[in-house]
């Protein structure tokens, strides 16, 4: 006769069940205190400061080619100021928010200093 194998559950070895839990406990803390405006906030920053990037690059740069890597300069300090402008708007960072902020700012750089370049 064949045995009958039994699945293992954590839970319930600890004694709770997933009907038993908080909600509170399911999420981390920097989770439950986003609301719309903090969301808005992370987009809107990033992509603030890419406009901004893009025209300091182009105020920069000019006409001149050989002064291009100056831009990219720009673009990385802006990219950085956004760790100390966060903490302001009570905007918690956590680790995988660093690509998004850093595209998004990239994203608007780029195409606000190609517009201006061609102008």
């Amino acid at each position: 006769m064949a045995k009958k194998k039994r699945k293992f559950d954590a839970r319930k070895k600890e004694g709770k069940d997933v009907k038993d839990r908080d909600v509170k406990d399911s999420k981390p803390e920097a989770e439950l205190v986003l609301t719309p405006k903090h969301e808005l906030a992370k987009t809107f920053i990033p992509l603030f400061f890419g406009l901004i990037a893009g025209i300091i690059s182009y105020l920069i740069t000019g006409d001149v080619r050989s002064r291009d890597p100056i831009s990219i300069v720009v673009l990385v300090i802006f990219i950085y100021i956004n760790k100390f402008i966060m903490p302001k708007f009570d905007i918690t960072l956590q680790s995988k928010d660093w690509v998004g902020f850093a595209f998004l700012t990239f994203a608007t750089w780029y195409i606000s200093w190609t517009l201006l370049l061609n102008i």
